[in-house]
């Protein structure tokens, strides 16, 4: 059966980060033992993020953003992406008084992962598991999903996601170069 979760952006309530410097709305928390989490974060002022060993992370940059990844500086504008180890020293800035940011965290004992962008629903590959709507609309279903509204897909992602334009944001299987 395929099958998609719709997660709607305003249902999703604001947390805290764990050392207060920012705040998070999670759209999927990592399952304990390994896997996968999804969540928008938005930065307002210089932040560290938190070690979280044995994870992998991926940011990627819904507006500009610098980041100190073990004091290299990377400036990331938006579609922009950076990909750092869980055990990495790492602080975010905005560039413009607040940026929101998509990250993606997957354990090492997790199949690696990877985010691409997208302009056509008919563009997702069959590995995708989750959608995640930056600009535009997306049809799952019966449902229309709108900004920042997520599907996390099931079995085949074709089947669940019928069409759609904008810019999304997609999770899926890493490539293997």
């Amino acid at each position: 059966m395929t099958s998609a979760d719709v997660i709607r952006y305003d249902e999703l309530q604001p947390a805290p980060w764990q050392n207060g410097q920012g705040v998070t709305r999670t759209i999927r928390a990592m399952p304990a033992g390994g896997g996968w989490s999804l969540s928008i974060a938005t930065i307002e002022q210089r932040a560290e993020f938190s070690i979280i060993p044995r994870t992998q992370r991926v940011q990627l940059a819904i507006d500009a953003v610098r980041l100190e990844i073990d004091r290299r500086e990377v400036t990331l504008g938006p579609g922009e992406q950076a990909r750092f180890d869980g055990t990495q020293h790492v602080v975010g800035a905005s560039v413009a008084g607040s940026s929101q940011v998509l990250n993606l965290m997957y354990s090492h004992a997790s199949p690696a992962l990877e985010m691409a962008l997208v302009r056509d629903a008919r563009e997702l590959s069959l590995d995708s598991v989750a959608v995640v709507v930056l600009v535009g609309e997306l049809i799952c279903g019966p449902l229309i999903l709108g900004h920042f509204d997520t599907a996390v897909l099931e079995g085949r992602a074709t089947a669940a996601v019928s069409g759609g334009r904008g810019l999304f944001a997609v999770v899926r299987a890493a490539s293997r170069n």
